[in-house]
């Protein structure tokens, strides 16, 4: 199965990954930490990320036509190579479990209230799991339209929120006193970053070679949507009403007003569940490509009933976690600094100390 994709592609599945649930909590988040200053670390982890996207992007265009796995075993050896195969999987198992209780909360408080969460649980991975057995190919395509309409509508929604919202709110943009807040709001800005691993299931070809300064500024880009994200919000709720309120991004839609269209929350809902499904059908498919790569006499779709049980079971036993994206966020940001930074470095000067060898 051809697993290529062009730069554009790239651009949206990073795009869609790192934006999943970010663009929904993100405001209270940074109001919490940084308040107004909110820009200065969000620009600064995108330029940090952007270098992890760099890294990967090079790393993957060093071996065209191969993926992290089979590259990986030319570097460290085939046992070590499984080893972090391993690890890629249950980080990914983990990662999609929270993003599926995250849709399933979503769909269960805005949409469908009376259906039980396991029936949504059900469906849900039914549907990511034939997606994800297309191949990252034709995923690649469906990111192209989901991107598209998901990055209009929320830049659009954004610009009316700035319109409609006080300045007051959102100035000055800088204040001393709100530089005590870095640290910990960078340590929370790193689940909002995550995600850029998965190009490490992807084989790049001769056409990618531009893949890492194209990486670079993709998350260049993601962080000052983020800052639009989070100073829109801020203009329409103020500091105050931003930290107090869960989902802030989705209440200061609710009083924005938009010609013809009512509901504007539900409107940008509908959407926003493209960018929801699609970080998961990616993160599926990240699972679905490392199991495939492991457990290479098994047959792909076996494989992909297999992943689909387990995220059954392990999203079932997650509902009965009182706060588990508390629980996620405690593990995750480990996690993705050794996903994004730690192996990859770690693989390239070892491929590149090999290769002068």
């Amino acid at each position: 199965m051809e697993n290529s994709i062009t730069n554009r592609q790239m651009f949206f599945i990073i795009f869609l990954i790192l934006t999943t649930y970010t663009t929904i909590d993100l405001p209270k988040v940074m109001a919490q930490t940084a308040g107004r200053s909110s820009w200065i670390p969000i620009i600064i982890a995108s330029i940090i990320f952007g270098v992890s996207a760099v890294i990967i992007t090079k790393l993957n265009n060093m071996f065209l036509g191969k993926v992290f796995f089979e590259y990986s075993q030319k570097v460290v050896g085939k046992f070590f190579a499984y080893v972090i195969a391993s690890y890629f999987i249950l980080y990914f198992i983990f990662t999609g479990v929270y993003l599926k209780l995250k849709l399933v909360n979503l769909l269960t408080s805005n949409f469908l209230p009376k259906t039980p969460k396991f029936v949504c649980l059900l469906f849900g991975i039914a549907l990511f799991a034939y997606v994800a057995n297309k191949g990252i190919t034709n995923i690649a395509r469906l990111f192209e339209i989901y991107g598209v309409s998901f990055l209009i509508v929320t830049v659009g929604i954004c610009v009316l929120m700035l319109v409609q919202g006080t300045k007051y709110n959102i100035l000055p943009f800088f204040h001393t006193s709100e530089i005590k807040g870095y640290a910990k709001t960078m340590k929370d800005l790193i689940t909002a970053y995550g995600g850029v691993e998965v190009l490490l299931i992807i084989p790049f070809t001769a056409k990618n070679k531009k893949a890492p300064k194209i990486a670079f500024f993709t998350l260049l880009f993601i962080g000052f949507l983020y800052v639009l994200i989070v100073e829109s919000t801020i203009s329409i709720l103020g500091i105050n009403n931003t930290i107090l309120l869960n989902d802030s991004f989705i209440e200061a839609i609710k009083i924005t007003e938009a010609p013809v269209i009512e509901r504007l929350d539900i409107f940008y809902l509908t959407f926003g569940l493209a960018s929801l499904f699609s970080g998961m059908i990616i993160v599926y498919a990240a699972v679905v490509e490392f199991a495939c790569r492991i457990f290479s006499k098994v047959k792909r779709y076996i494989i992909v009933i297999a992943i689909s049980l387990i995220f059954f079971i392990l999203c079932v036993f997650a509902l009965k976690i009182k706060d588990m994206e508390k629980v996620y966020k405690s593990f995750a940001i480990y996690l993705i600094l050794i996903s994004n930074f730690l192996i990859p470095i770690t693989i390239i000067i070892l491929a590149k100390v090999k290769k002068r060898a």
